[in-house]
């Protein structure tokens, strides 16, 4: 597997290494925890790329970040060896006989998918799922199940260099949930109008006897899904087919309501909170509720639930100070994290961090959406990005200027180039004889921000 560390490669080789495989591969990057998880299931890691590493082997897998000139990747194509991406053995050797969910869209996708996969285990269908972060109940972002259904996260980024077009059509669903539809992956896609297109196509692979579930919080997903041969229904808010209602909180517990004119009215707990959550949850009940899973079942499994790490994750908690960790870098997300925070405490003095990371974010392509993800924050502090060369000077993201527009419109906003810095600011200025939440959003990892902030914090909080 040339490219075996990152988390979906990795993933992917701990589940054939299961199935009874030979398993080794090669990386430059060799880091924690998909480092400890490959060693911990005996599978052989290369470090740095050579063609001795794959003269023996029977089949070649390729990662999505692996390019042309790579000496392991010219050596497979000269000598005609077999290979795959990711997404193709993802098929070949788990998915093709399988019952396969797909949740795909620009926002939600994990949340979404790993809660389907909860209610899935909860009412005991046994699925199998392959998720792009860790579910808390499980401890894992994979799991092989003897039940028909697969509930995988179906990304629209590229599968490999030899196969330029979303995972998501090659893992052939026969179901499918949408949970967004915005313009993202701008490395990859020139427009909104190129992402729609694939949503299109895939939505045209999904068999009459399948269900899809698309929000209707987004026009396009209404285009994307009308001329489907399956039964579809959206889900939202007011004139949804799956109408959600939320119904205030009780303790640590949200209460929600989803109705349906087909499957009836259902009322849940869960401890997820904000507007982004609790259409993700609707997505998962009402995609439960069309595959026929009992309604207790549901109403338990969700109640049940504890999330996914990284997503609305509470890493530090303490009367004073609380500390958030999600994985939110889109404005629509960021904008969406915020309000859900300042909702479930409106009492807090809200302190947003973050570090654009991901291709789009460290272009300009929503620079002037930006500044105003930030609008429910009370103290915003942003990390200068890491500037990376594969992107023009022409499009890349002047953060400064981010910052000014901010500061004009009389955000409290500052900017830093290191994250002690930013760690020994907040703290600096933090008011401990109030109530604090700190929310740190980066699709990365931070420079370890979470572990230091959480140190921090408990210092002064026991001082």
């Amino acid at each position: 597997m040339i490219g075996i560390c990152g988390i979906a490669m990795g993933t992917l080789a701990c589940m054939l290494k299961k199935k009874g495989f030979n398993v080794s591969g090669s990386d430059l990057n060799i880091y924690p925890p998909m480092s400890d998880m490959l060693n911990a299931w005996g599978i052989n890691i290369n470090i740095g790329y050579n063609k001795n590493n794959v003269k023996n082997a029977d089949l070649i897998i390729i990662g999505n970040a692996v390019s042309r000139g790579n000496v392991e990747v010219e050596y497979v194509l000269n000598n005609g060896m077999p290979y795959l991406s990711m997404a193709g053995a993802l098929y070949a050797f788990f998915l093709k006989d399988k019952d396969v969910i797909s949740v795909s869209g620009t926002h939600g996708k994990t949340t979404t998918s790993a809660l389907i996969a909860h209610i899935l285990e909860y009412s005991g269908y046994t699925p199998s799922f392959f998720i792009g972060g860790v579910l808390n109940d499980y401890d894992a972002n994979y799991k092989l199940g003897s039940g028909d259904y697969f509930v995988v996260e179906g990304d629209e980024y590229d599968s490999a260099f030899f196969e330029k077009i979303p995972k998501f059509i090659l893992y052939r669903p026969h179901h499918l949930i949408l949970t967004s539809l915005e313009f993202d992956h701008a490395d990859i896609y020139n427009s909104i109008d190129e992402v729609e297109l694939w949503f299109k196509r895939l939505v045209n692979i999904i068999p009459s006897n399948g269900k899809i579930v698309f929000s209707g919080e987004y026009p396009a997903l209404y285009k994307v899904a009308e001329r489907s041969l399956s039964e579809h229904h959206s889900f939202g808010k007011d004139g949804c087919d799956f109408k959600n209602e939320f119904l205030g909180f009780s303790g640590d517990f949200s209460k929600l309501q989803i109705s349906s004119k087909d499957y009836g009215d259902l009322k849940l707990e869960t401890r997820l909170f904000g507007e982004y959550n609790f259409l993700n949850i609707t997505a998962a009940v009402s995609m439960a509720l069309m595959l026929g899973v009992n309604k207790l079942n549901i109403q338990r499994a969700v109640a049940s639930f504890s999330g996914v790490k990284r997503r609305q994750e509470l890493i530090y908690n303490s009367d004073k100070i609380k500390i958030f960790e999600d994985f939110a870098h889109h404005p629509t997300a960021i904008r969406s994290v915020i309000k859900g925070m300042r909702a479930r405490y409106p009492n807090s003095c809200i302190w947003a961090i973050y570090e654009p990371r991901s291709a789009t974010s460290r272009r300009n392509v929503f620079q002037n959406e930006l500044s105003s993800s930030f609008k429910d924050a009370d103290r915003v502090v942003i990390k200068s990005p890491y500037m990376l060369s594969s992107i023009p000077e022409k499009d890349r993201i002047d953060i400064n200027e981010v910052l000014n527009i901010m500061i004009k419109k009389g955000m409290n906003a500052r900017l830093f180039d290191h994250v002690d810095d930013i760690v020994n600011y907040v703290f600096e200025e933090i008011n401990i004889e109030s109530e604090n939440l700190v929310v740190i959003m980066s699709n990365g990892g931070f420079d370890d921000i979470y572990n230091k902030m959480s140190m921090q914090a408990s210092d002064l909080v026991n001082l």
